[in-house]
């Protein structure tokens, strides 16, 4: 039986904890908020995307994450949620869920499993400093000092400060030798140009997206954008976060969302509406492919003037110019949403120097990380959550 300190209750350090304390260590766990588990009752929109359950996505540390994931992925973890009384459904996209469709089901059976392991929690609690001595290790906060034989920082990244991730456990591993990779908010909004968007906050559009710098194609992605007064949000346009450099443009195609296979497709259609509609005022042109405020941002886009006019003074070209500007309305990115908005964090630990079958340092034995500390991050859809839950219950295993 050893001693164990876990700091952070967040998903990570809370099965950690629980299956520390399974191995039979005695486990107290360090949570500076009032209480464990906030950030997990907002993820999945309140839902709490579990896990996935196809095949896996991190753009970050990926090696590292599939090392960890291939000991305790998708099907290991499912056993883990039922041996805690946890049923699953899996829906669209691979994506887990508890039955209940509410996170409180999870925060709740990650508690009464802590609390039947004989785990001890103490909140209010902000980790200070970590010494390693002959004995072990010593974790002080501000007013006590908690002996350990091991340690599990589990303390998550910046994402979401509010709910308990301010990246105050960087420091701790720094002062023990681990490199800090800087970190970065992704899974974010887009901050970009508002002019071309100007009365466009709060709809959304089917659209495939992509961001692009210097004619090179940085990442794309499909799925439902979000317009709004500082630019474009939904999980699609988030998901491009990570990939956007100095000078990205944004290149949204709402053709298909419109029902289109091309603009040539879409340029035939407004002719023949024309040739119906002669005597229909231009801005209802496009009745039925979209709503009016976005008709009139894709002819704005596209330089053609639509007010004061009737739908058969549309030219043929003109048609091709807002069929074209439909396939790619592109706005100039101005930056990111930051931390407080941000799902994830990008940098942190470098888990090169982790070892990724129980999550010990290489350079500190005992001293174990997991989840959101470390340079490792998943695209939507549960794989952030999946790699918390399955590095902590890696390092509270400790390999045994």
């Amino acid at each position: 039986m050893a001693d164990v300190v876990v700091i952070g209750g967040g998903a990570a350090g809370m099965a950690a904890a629980i299956e520390a304390a399974r191995c039979g260590d005695r486990v107290t766990v360090l949570e500076r908020m009032d209480r464990v588990g906030k950030k997990i009752l907002a993820t999945g929109n309140g839902r709490c995307n579990l896990m996935n359950m196809d095949e896996l996505r991190y753009p970050r540390g990926t090696a590292f994450a599939g090392r960890v994931l291939a000991l305790f992925g998708a099907e290991e973890q499912k056993v883990f949620w039922q041996h805690l009384g946890l049923r699953l459904r899996v829906e669209d996209g691979g994506r887990a869920y508890p039955v209940s469709g509410q996170a409180s089901s999870v925060l709740d059976m990650l508690r009464l499993a802590m609390e039947a392991s004989g785990v001890k929690v103490d909140t209010g609690v902000q980790a200070e400093r970590i010494r390693r001595d002959k004995h072990g290790f010593s974790v002080q906060s501000q007013d006590r000092t908690y002996r350990a034989q091991r340690v599990i920082v589990a303390g998550g990244g910046c994402a979401q400060p509010k709910l308990g991730s301010n990246g105050s456990c960087y420091p701790l591993l720094a002062e023990l030798g681990h490199r800090i990779i800087r970190p970065e908010p992704v899974l974010t909004q887009l901050m970009t140009e508002t002019d071309k968007i100007r009365g466009l906050s709060g709809i959304r559009v089917k659209c495939a997206v992509k961001v692009v710098c210097q004619d090179r194609v940085l990442h794309e992605e499909r799925g439902e954008a979000l317009f709004s007064d500082y630019g474009v949000s939904g999980v699609c346009v988030m998901q491009c976060a990570g990939y956007v450099r100095p000078g990205s443009m944004l290149v949204m195609d709402l053709l298909e969302g419109m029902g289109f296979q091309s603009a040539e497709e879409m340029t035939e259609e407004l002719l023949r509406r024309k040739s119906l509609w002669g005597n229909v005022p231009m801005e209802q042109l496009m009745t039925g492919l979209c709503v009016s405020r976005v008709a009139s941002a894709l002819c704005l886009a596209a330089g053609v003037q639509w007010k004061n006019r009737t739908a058969g003074s549309l030219t043929k070209r003109e048609a091709r110019q807002i069929a074209e500007t439909t396939g790619a309305f592109t706005l100039k990115v101005k930056g990111l949403k930051g931390f407080d908005n941000a799902q994830v964090t990008r940098g942190g630990v470098d888990c090169r120097e982790f070892n990724p079958e129980n999550m010990e340092s290489l350079l500190v034995p005992g001293l174990h990380a997991a989840g959101e500390v470390l340079d490792v991050d998943g695209d939507c859809g549960g794989f952030n959550l999946m790699f918390a839950f399955g590095s902590g219950i890696l390092a509270g295993r400790n390999g045994r």
